[in-house]
C-alpha cells in the first residue's frame, strides 16, 4: 500500500523496503511464545505426563514410545498432516519449499514460483508480492481455488492480478529442472511453450494425513481411500476405545475444527455429552487481502 500511495496522492520520500530477516525474527518470537506457553502448561499440569518421541500402536490398547510400552483403555490419535509432494518430473533434482519450510526462509525471493493456486499458495503469493518479490502462480486446474464457485475464483484472480501477480491456470504438464542456481518450471507441454524461471519454488498443492506410520494396522484402525482415519459423528474409530481428532480424521483441517474435535471428545468422555461433528457449522477463510470466508 505504501508503494502504491502515489496513485492516491500520498507522497513518501525514499524507497519502500522490507527487512525479511526482521519479519522472520518477529514471526519466530510469536511462534516461540505460543509453543512455550502450551508446552509449559502441559508439562506442569497435575496428572499429565508428556513423553516426547515416536509413538506407534502395537495393539488396541498399547502404544510403544522410545522403547517403552504404554497401556490405556482410551487412546486418542491426533497425528496431524503434512504437505503433499507429488511425483512430478524433476522433483528430486531441485530444491523446493513446502508450507512448513517456507516460514523458515529469511531471504526475499527474486522470482517466487508457486505451484498450486489454492489457500496456502495464494496467501504466500500475495504476502511475498507485497514484500517485493515477483510472483507467478501455476495452477493445474482451469481456475484458482478449485472448490470455490466461478465468481469467487474470478474475484480472487482479479485481486491478485491487480497486484501484478502472474496467474497461469490449466497447467497441463508441470515439471521442474535446475537451471544454474535457479529453477525452471514447465507449465505447458505445447510446442514452443516457455518455461518459467525463478529463484524459489513453493509446492502448495495440498496436504495429507500422517497415518502411514503410527501403527494403525496393528490395532485394526480403518482409514479411507485418501488415508484419513475413519470416524463416526462422535470421532470414534472402528475400534472401541480409540478416537481420532484433528487433521488426520478428514473432518476438517483447520485450527478451529481441531479445537472443536477436542470439545466434542471432552464433553462425551467426561461431561456426559452428547456433542457431535454434525452439530457444527464449519467456516473457513482464505486469508488474502481482502479475505474470502464462507460457512459450509
Amino acid at each position: 500500500m505504501a508503494r502504491r500511495g502515489g496513485d492516491l496522492g500520498v507522497t513518501i520520500d525514499g524507497s519502500i523496503n522490507v527487512d525479511i530477516k526482521q519479519v522472520k525474527a518477529r514471526k519466530d518470537g510469536i511462534v516461540k511464545q505460543s509453543n512455550d506457553g502450551v508446552t509449559n502448561c502441559l508439562k506442569n499440569m497435575e496428572n499429565l505426563t508428556v513423553i516426547e518421541g515416536h509413538g506407534r500402536l502395537e495393539s488396541v490398547n498399547t502404544v510403544r514410545v522410545n522403547g517403552d510400552l504404554l497401556q490405556a483403555d482410551r487412546i486418542i490419535l491426533n497425528v496431524g498432516g503434512r504437505a503433499v509432494v507429488p511425483d512430478m518430473p524433476g522433483i528430486d533434482d531441485v530444491d523446493y519449499l513446502v508450507n512448513t519450510s517456507m516460514v523458515e526462509v529469511d531471504v526475499l525471493p527474486d522470482h517466487f514460483i508457486i505451484i498450486g493456486g489454492s489457500y496456502i499458495g495464494l496467501k504466500f503469493g500475495q504476502m511475498y508480492r507485497r514484500f517485493g518479490s515477483r510472483v507467478t502462480v501455476v495452477e493445474k486446474g482451469s481456475k484458482l481455488i478449485g472448490r470455490e464457485d466461478k465468481k469467487n475464483s474470478a474475484a480472487v484472480k482479479d485481486t491478485l492480478q491487480n497486484e501484478d501477480i502472474e496467474i497461469r491456470t490449466n497447467g497441463s504438464c508441470i515439471g521442474m529442472a535446475k537451471r544454474g542456481d535457479q529453477v525452471a518450471v514447465t507449465a505447458d507441454c505445447e510446442p514452443g511453450a516457455e518455461d518459467i524461471v525463478g529463484s524459489h519454488v513453493l509446492l502448495a498443492i495440498g496436504r495429507k494425513p500422517n497415518t502411514d506410520d503410527p501403527g494403525l494396522d496393528a490395532a485394526g484402525v480403518e482409514t479411507d481411500g485418501r488415508g484419513y482415519i475413519t470416524v463416526d459423528d462422535e470421532l470414534r474409530t472402528n475400534i472401541p476405545g480409540i478416537w481420532a481428532m484433528g487433521d488426520a480424521n478428514g473432518r476438517g483441517a483447520f485450527t478451529h475444527t481441531s479445537y472443536n474435535d477436542y470439545e466434542i471428545l471432552a464433553a462425551n468422555m467426561f461431561k456426559n455429552g452428547p456433542r457431535r461433528v454434525s452439530d457444527r457449522i464449519t467456516i473457513y477463510g482464505l486469508f488474502i487481502d481482502p479475505p474470502l470466508g464462507q460457512a459450509v
